[in-house]
């Protein structure tokens, strides 16, 4: 999808974000007018003005109860590419989870989830 033209609403940077075909990092994902998006990935998002930084994993398409979901994941814990298929739903919403384990990609007793 070609977006050139098309002002953007919201531009957001993260560290990594999941993808059913697998994890993106250093993320930006651009939201516009429309509707749609546009994943790239940009070491240097500082360096871009009116991006948003949210440290953690960006999840497109999460339950809309995204708490109860979260919550349900802290429950099974495991690793998160093997919980989010199971998880993410048509025409969820957008979340961050923060303070994860990266190495293995698991949640923590600190991990939390925010809503974009």
């Amino acid at each position: 999808m070609n977006f050139s033209g098309e002002p953007f609403r919201r531009r957001i940077a993260s560290n990594l974000l999941w993808t059913p075909q697998g994890v993106i990092r250093h993320p930006l994902v651009t939201f516009h007018a429309g509707g749609g998006f546009l994943v790239e990935t940009c070491a240097a998002p500082d360096r871009l003005a009116a991006t948003e930084f949210h440290a953690g994993l960006l999840v497109a398409d999460f339950p809309t109860d995204y708490r109860a979901a979260f919550d349900r994941l802290k429950a099974a814990g495991g690793d998160l590419t093997t919980l989010l298929p199971a998880t993410v739903t048509e025409n969820g919403v957008w979340v961050v989870i923060s303070a994860l384990d990266y190495a293995a990609l698991r949640l923590t007793p600190q991990s939390q989830i925010r809503l974009l």
